[in-house]
């Protein structure tokens, strides 16, 4: 809801009109007296548009951000109006009052002021709503907070509103005002600033805050009234009001010395300042240093008041009466609380009165006057000793006024509660008002005794049976393992004593009762014939008393409190929680303390303990389940037992997977016993799932128990069998195999007989004893069977050994070694292969070629062979008889044809007539038609190579390759032949290709023959090549232009062009010469060598050395190097043209050795420009300037010397002689050159005095390297500050060297357009400082004994700027001073030194001081009665003593006073002079206030004078 009617828009914009009953009765505040819509204060304005009402009302964004925070309502005063806008013109409305500009408006418009309506459109009313509607929609303005501006009449007779001068469209008026607020807020903080800081300083004004002041109150002021923001418009006449009244404040702020408004202001201003410096100057190490000596901390500086401490007044009041516990009850006390209370308890006790919990209330009755102290007697029941307790403070007692005696004054009967937080009894003994008047106590009555209330609290045993594994947690709840069965009870109950016991403390006797929750059953425990254990320690001092001690211990004891314990036991049979719980317990007093009123935690809510930590009455017991242990299904149905091997391919041990049950971590124990030798081991589980055990060895392995998180168990009783796999081993027998037609024995039957696990294979060598130094063949026999034979028959006859070794079956995979052995003679059938032993079998043959086949025969010769020749689908047979010889060649006639051919060995047949068919025994012959044809493929003016290069003659080949080529060099007188072969690429598949062979130099060569594995022919037309060599290219310097000088110390011998100076401009170059094919490129080494090297020339010992290139085109230059100074050598190192890209070495050569090889290597020397620059020396010749820096380099700042005279030395001190006497003592000034240039130079220099204009001073003839400079006396004749630099220098060879540009000679100074000079020099005469005590300050004591709160002042001299250093208290100060006057206050007893006075300007310009050291003495002290407002009463003839401790340095003098009670007046008055010792006693009998008003001691007194 806005407030609007959805139904009634008005005008084009679909606004309320602001003057319509729903505008009123959205923004009219209820209770406000507002006058109807329609009164005749209020007339109703019907100027509703009917053609518009379909559109629906909208509100703006500002109008709902009012609304949400409640700013959108109307103040209205009788008389507004909110009728200002309509669709009719304004000046149709008759109720509006016509005001000029300078009176106030009537129309007081609240938050619908017609001035934001009429400003916000930036133009007088017009006739319609829409525009007006627009405007409080851009802008609804906050309630009104002054007067609107007045309503001025416009042509037309219509009514404007003053507007803003900045329009609403540019900033809207919210803003206008706040951002008008914000400068006004920052202005009076500022000048709230500037009284603050002007004020601080006494007696000072400022003329300029004035002035600076009013010129800006009176722009705010004029701002306010031109810019015409609503809600912040002033009117004419108010303007100049507030300009008068801002002048008015501006005039006693900054500038009259003593006005309303000072005085005022400065108290709260210095108050603030002070107390803020004060603080800061408190931080350690850092105050002190930032706040320093604050003139504000000097002269607010106040003595603290505690020199004169305490008053005595004495006075008289009547007896009153007292009685403690008058109902003699009985009292106990919680010491539990007690000692949880925090330490401050007691302290703020005292403060705020006694409501602590844990302390008990005695009721004391008091008849009579307030009572200002309490007296009682506490007796110890531990020791019987009675002590005296007193309590000062007892308006912090809580008290119960029972009545009130109005005839007696102040008297009333009161019950005080005295606190008590010990075990004793109590008596009271006195009680005394305010007036130091005793009350009588009671007589008779019995003390009050006070005990223990009865605590009790369950507690674990601390010598707990831990066979079931007893823990207690960090939340102090324990666990303990289930109990098997009543043997093992019996077995435990001989050892355990109990688990849990209740602790109890009180007065004895006492009851209590215990209740058990087991797994949610609930059971009372009866404690009947449970004997308690007594916990009280005996006392150990009883000896050393005596009887009345002991008696007295004797009648206490039987209050004392006793602490006794009671152990609870049980089975823990059943898994699950036991919970333990006190509930309530009573002394013999009859004080009862229920326990479950102590807390949430632990209570029993139904059948169920709450969840959390143990409390000293709740204990929970969790009885875990035992773990169970045994071995996995899968491995208890697996093959048993199982196997172990010592194979590297085999298990050498097994994982045994377990079943666990209970809470991890487990602990499995198990044996291994392996025969008579029994092991036990364990092994830890996290988690239950892939828990194994590691079987590393034989035996049976049992399971013994298991352990996990809380509990130990039992494991199963199966067992595991491990065994180890035993070797495998074999039984070799042999039986000859027997051919008669073959002559014998031709071979052996091998039998096996095995044991072990199958597949077997067996390992053997076997070796032929006819031939001993051969290798034995290896072999391996593979079997799935136990018992297994085989065939041996070799092809060679001999005896044959076999040579068993090694035995693998399936438990031993890798094998285990094994030795039998077998001989066997045999008579071999024959054989016949291919002999390779003698070289490679040729497969290629060419057409007509004859070629050789060997063959190795083997058995009794004569042999018989017969081979198969096979092409082409055709087998020829052959036979060759009479064979003698074990190797033999068949000779293969010539081939016919091109092809094919294999030859097989078919058949061969020993001297025996022992036949064997032989198979797989043949190879393969190709044939081909011819050889290969070969011939250059050079161009026609043959083959051109650069120098170096080898050259590539290309051939082209056709035929099989590889191909062997021959040729030779024409005209070669040695005939020799080269060979090359080429060889075709794998990749290349076609049988022609072209390759090259290598040239040997230049000149023609010829082929002369080609083959492969045929002769080849040579192309005759293109039999031979000829090679060329190409020129290479060269570069030299042409020597026309250079010269050698043999009177140069750096002469080498070398061709040198003419030497240059520094910095001067180069006018020639090297000319070079060129052969070969351009463009050029030449590179080129400079090496350099610095003036100052001993070693120039010697090419090991350069400063530097750079390669350059350079690209010619034709005949050019090369440019030498410039600018640093020393010898320069050129070297051309190598040149490239056109045909030679690869550079092409020249050799170093400083003479042309041939017509093309000319000098190659020239040199250059720049002669080093003359360097010098001015230096300072004192007159012992100590350097002033110990700066490092490089003679010659331009300094753009000056170097600065101060040199600083003694107090009376400067020539403000005396005349021009005086001063002219002092010139021993000034710097001297040199003029030094470094030793590279040349004897003599000369030298300008520039020099500019204190005053006037500046100076070139011309030296010549310099025939030194260092020269001291005469400066003119009206130079250096002056306290000032002046400056020299140096402009230009030369030499003797004409060198020059320009430190100033020459525009810049002349300029510098000040009144010449420069702030400072550039370089050189700058030499300034300071007077040391000095400080003297001011005449009217301690500090001018001659004693040089100062007190406390002085303030010392010393006057300084010299420049108004000091560096002060000064100790206090064996602490260094540094502090900055600009007044001439310093001062310190004498804050803190000790001493005060001040040691130096520098200037900051220079601050190596010191004074220092010896003779002003001040012991600073602090301010004498009295205490009245030790120090405190004592208020005495006392009865008539009574005498009261009242001391006074004093303390300083004696003698002391004081003054003390008797004054009425109220102070008013003075009744006596007492000076006692002189007095030696510390202490002082008044002994008085009158009423009245005794003070100390005065006290002097040997040096300072209080108050001061």
């Amino acid at each position: 809801m806005n407030g609007r009617q959805a139904g009634a828009p008005v005008g084009s914009q679909g606004l309320t009109p602001v003057g319509s009953p729903n505008r009123i009765k959205r923004r009219t505040a209820p209770g406000l007296g507002s006058p109807r819509f329609g009164s005749p204060q209020f007339p109703r304005t019907d100027a509703q548009n009917p053609e518009s009402s379909a559109e629906p009302t909208r509100s703006t964004f500002a109008e709902r951000i009012y609304q949400s925070t409640g700013r959108l309502r109307a103040h209205p005063e009788p008389g507004s109006s909110f009728g200002l806008v309509s669709q009719t013109p304004i000046a149709q409305n008759n109720n509006f009052n016509m005001h000029s500009p300078g009176q106030l408006s009537q129309l007081d418009l609240g938050a619908g002021s017609s001035a934001d309506v009429l400003a916000s459109t930036g133009s007088p009313a017009k006739s319609g709503a829409a525009s007006a509607a627009a405007a409080l929609r851009r802008a609804p303005p906050p309630p009104v907070t002054m007067s609107a501006p007045a309503v001025k009449p416009v042509k037309g007779g219509a009514v404007q509103a003053s507007t803003s001068a900045i329009p609403a469209t540019v900033i809207d008026l919210p803003s206008q005002r706040m951002y008008a607020l914000a400068v006004l807020g920052l202005l009076v903080a500022w000048k709230l600033y500037d009284a603050i800081s002007l004020s601080v300083d006494v007696g000072r004004t400022s003329f300029y805050l004035f002035v600076k002041w009013c010129l800006l109150d009176s722009a705010m002021w004029y701002g306010a009234w031109f810019l015409r923001i609503p809600r912040l418009s002033i009117l004419s006449h108010t303007m100049y009001a507030l300009i008068s009244l801002s002048v008015f404040i501006n005039l006693n702020l900054f500038y009259l010395t003593m006005s309303v408004l000072t005085l005022a202001v400065k108290p709260v201003a210095v108050s603030l300042a002070t107390g803020w410096l004060r603080s800061v100057k408190s931080i350690p190490w850092l105050g002190p240093r930032l706040v320093g000596d604050s003139d504000l901390l000097i002269d607010s500086f106040e003595l603290d008041e505690a020199h004169i401490l305490g008053r005595h007044t004495i006075h008289i009041l009547p007896h009153s009466l007292t009685h403690m516990n008058p109902q003699g009850r009985s009292f106990c006390i919680d010491e539990a609380q007690l000692r949880a209370e925090p330490w401050y308890q007691k302290y703020a006790s005292g403060l705020f009165g006694h409501s602590g919990q844990s302390q008990t209330l005695i009721p004391i009755l008091i008849n009579g006057t307030h009572p200002d102290s309490i007296s009682y007697a506490y007796t110890s029941f531990e020791t019987g000793q009675r002590q005296l307790r007193t309590i000062k403070n007892t308006g912090a007692l809580q008290m119960e006024t029972n009545a009130v005696y109005p005839t007696l004054g102040n008297w009333v009967m009161a019950t005080y509660y005295l606190p008590v937080s010990e075990v004793g009894a109590y008596e009271i003994f006195s009680v005394k008002d305010r007036k130091g008047l005793e009350f009588r106590t009671a007589t008779q009555a019995p003390p009050t005794i006070v005990v223990t209330c009865p605590q009790a609290q369950l507690q674990w045993l601390d010598n707990a049976h831990t066979g079931d594994n007893f823990v207690v947690g960090n939340d102090g709840h324990a666990s303990i393992c289930q109990r098997i069965d009543q043997d093992h009870m019996a077995e435990s109950r001989s050892t355990d004593d109990g688990l849990l016991q209740v602790v109890v403390e009180g007065y004895e006797p006492i009851e209590m009762t215990v209740v058990r929750l087991v797994n949610g059953h609930r059971e009372l425990i009866s404690l009947d014939g449970i004997q308690p254990q007594s916990m009280e320690a005996q006392p150990t001092h009883i000896e050393t008393l005596n009887a009345t001690q002991i008696a007295a211990i004797e009648k206490w004891s039987r209050f004392k409190t006793r602490k006794s314990a009671y152990t609870l036991s049980d089975t823990f049979l059943r898994p699950g929680e036991y919970v333990y719980k006190l509930e309530s317990i009573r002394d013999a007093a009859n004080h009862s303390v229920v326990m479950s009123g102590l807390g949430g935690k632990g209570i029993f809510d139904g059948n169920k303990a709450a969840e959390g930590k143990a409390t000293s009455y709740m204990a929970r017991i969790q009885v875990h389940r035992r773990p169970s242990a045994g071995w996995a299904d899968a491995l208890l149905n697996a093959e048993l037992p199982l196997r172990l091997s010592d194979d590297r391919a085999r298990k050498s041990d097994y994982a045994l997977p377990l079943t666990l049950s209970g809470t991890g971590p487990w602990t499995v124990n198990y044996i291994i016993v392996n025969g008579d030798e029994v092991t036990q081991e364990s092994k830890t589980f996290s988690k239950a799932t892939d828990s194994t055990i590691d079987a590393r060895r034989p035996g049976t392995y049992h399971l013994l128990d298991v352990d996990d998180k809380f509990c130990g168990g039992q494991a199963s009783r199966a067992n595991i069998t491990l065994v180890q796999a035993p070797k495998p081993a074999a039984n070799v027998s042999s039986t000859p195999i027997t051919a008669h037609e073959c002559g014998g024995e031709i071979g052996a039957l091998v039998e096996l007989e095995l044991t072990g696990r199958p597949p077997f294979a067996v390992h053997y060598r076997e070796r032929n004893l006819r031939f001993p130094n051969s290798r034995p063949i290896t072999r391996i026999v593979r079997t799935q069977q136990r018992r297994h034979s085989f065939k041996v028959m070799p092809d060679m006859a001999g005896t044959y050994e076999l040579e068993f070794f090694r035995l693998e079956d399936d438990n031993y995979p890798s094998g285990q070694p094994m030795s039998a052995t077998i001989e066997q003679a045999i008579h071999a059938q024959p054989s016949a292969k291919i002999d390779t032993l003698n070289g490679r079998i040729s497969s290629r043959a060419c057409m007509g070629e004859e070629l050789e086949l060997p063959v190795r025969l083997k058995g009794q010769g004569p042999w018989e062979l017969v081979y198969n020749i096979v092409y082409e689908n055709r087998r020829t047979s052959k036979t060759v008889s009479g064979i003698t010889d074990e190797s033999y060649t068949i000779a293969l006639g010539a081939f016919d044809n091109a092809g094919e051919y294999t030859i097989e060995l078919a058949q061969v047949k020993d001297g025996n007539q022992c036949a064997r068919d032989l198979i797989d025994v043949s190879t393969v012959v190709t044939v081909r038609e011819g050889g290969p044809r070969v011939g250059f493929q050079c161009p026609d003016n043959g083959i051109h190579v650069l120098d170096g290069e080898q050259a590539q003659m290309p051939i082209n080949v056709a035929g099989e390759f590889p191909v062997e080529v021959q040729y030779h060099k024409v005209g070669d007188t040695s005939d020799h032949v080269h060979t090359a072969t080429i060889r075709r690429k794998p990749q290349q598949q076609s049988s022609s290709q072209l390759a090259s062979v290598i040239a040997y130099g230049p000149g023609e060569y010829e082929l002369l023959a080609a083959s492969d594995i045929c002769a080849g022919t040579i192309d005759a037309q293109r039999a031979r090549c000829s090679v060329h060599v190409e020129a290479k290219p060269s570069a030299w310097f042409v020597t026309d232009s250079l010269r050698r000088d043999s009177n140069d110390a750096h002469d080498t011998g070398i061709w040198r062009l003419h030497e240059s100076c520094e910095g001067a401009a180069l006018q020639s170059a090297f000319e070079l010469g060129l052969s070969g094919s351009g463009p050029w490129k030449i590179d080129y080494r400079v090496d350099y060598w610095a003036t100052g090297n001993a070693r120039s020339g010697v090419p090991s010992f350069t400063d530097r050395t750079i390669t350059h290139s350079l690209v010619v085109l034709q005949t050019s230059t090369l440019k030498p190097e410039c600018c640093e100074p020393g010898l320069y050598r050129y070297t051309l190192l190598s040149v490239r043209d056109e045909r030679y890209q690869k550079p092409q070495m020249l050799l170093a050569a400083h003479e042309a050795v041939a017509a093309e090889a000319g000098v190659t290597v020239v040199e250059h020397l720049i002669t080093k420009s003359p360097l010098a620059e001015l230096r300072a020396y004192s007159p012992d010749g100590t350097p002033l300037d110990t700066s490092s820096s490089s003679r010659g380099s331009f300094r753009r700042q000056p170097r600065s010397i101060k040199h600083c005279l003694a107090p009376g030395q400067s020539k403000s001190d005396g005349d021009a002689q005086t001063w002219a006497k002092l010139h021993k003592y000034l710097p001297v000034f040199r003029i030094e050159f470094e030793p590279s240039g040349k004897a003599p130079f000369q030298a300008w220099v520039e020099v500019f005095p204190a005053s006037g204009p500046s100076e070139v001073v011309h030296l010549e003839d310099i025939a030194g390297y260092s020269q001291p400079i005469t400066l003119p006396d009206h130079v250096a004749s002056q306290i000032g500050r002046y400056h020299m630099r140096l402009v230009r220098t030369r030499d003797a060879r004409g060198c020059e060297h320009q430190f100033v540009d020459p525009s810049e000679v002349g300029l510098g100074r000040a009144d010449h357009g420069s702030a400072a000079i550039a370089g050189g020099i700058e030499i300034e005469y300071i007077e040391a400082p000095n400080a003297r005590p001011a005449s009217a300050s301690p500090a001018a004591n001659p004693s040089r004994n100062v007190c406390v709160g002085d303030v010392l002042a010393f006057e300084l001299r010299g420049l108004n700027s000091w560096n002060v250093d000064y100790s206090y208290n064996s602490a260094r100060r540094s502090t900055s001073v600009t007044k001439r006057l310093f001062r310190r206050i004498a804050d803190v007893p000790g001493n005060f030194t001040l040691e130096r006075v520098c200037h900051r300007a220079a601050n190596e310009c010191c004074s220092e001081f010896d003779d002003l050291s001040y012991a600073v003495h602090d301010i004498p002290r009295v205490l009245v009665s030790g120090g405190k407002d004592v208020y005495q009463d006392i009865l008539e003839g009574d005498m009261v003593d009242i001391r006074l401790d004093l303390v300083g340095a004696p003698p002391f003098t004081f003054t003390w006073q008797r004054r009425s009670i109220d102070g008013a007046k003075v009744l006596e008055s007492h000076t006692v002079k002189d007095l030696d010792v510390f202490s002082y006693t008044i002994s008085a009998a009158s009423e009245g206030t005794f003070e100390v008003t005065f006290v002097q001691d040997r040096y300072c007194q209080y108050p001061k004078a």
